[in-house]
């Protein structure tokens, strides 16, 4: 997450990097000053808008990024809950199981010693 928040981080930041960079580009050329790239001003202010809006968008939805990943963190966590009372509700089912089995044999082992204890009324 944190390698995530670092990459959107450093997206935003060429951004602005870049927008800084043709706002001084527009900036000069009502000095006369050449341009030496290819772009002409109109292109470089187009450019700017599209800068301006992925700056925006950025900016934007970085809050749902952060909100995306601590939801999923939170559904993970419950995932991880609901496998672990799964497999604790195997248990006890096997548990169940086993001490029904265990009281049925010990009901056995009473009925066989009250049967053997009882003398013949020969």
């Amino acid at each position: 997450m944190k390698l995530q928040k670092n990459a959107s981080q450093k997206n935003l930041i060429q951004i602005r990097d870049l927008m800084s960079r043709v706002e001084k580009k527009l900036s000069t050329i009502g000095d006369g000053q050449s341009i030496v790239e290819k772009l002409d001003s109109d292109e470089l202010a187009d450019f700017y808008k599209i800068l301006t809006k992925c700056e925006l968008i950025l900016s934007k939805y970085e809050s749902k990024k952060t909100t995306y990943q601590n939801m999923k963190k939170f559904v993970d966590i419950l995932n991880s809950t609901v496998e672990s009372l799964e497999i604790m509700d195997g248990k006890v089912d096997e548990l169940a199981i086993s001490a029904e089995f265990s009281m049925k044999k010990i009901k056995e082992f009473e009925s066989q010693f009250l049967n053997s204890s009882i003398p013949d009324s020969k």
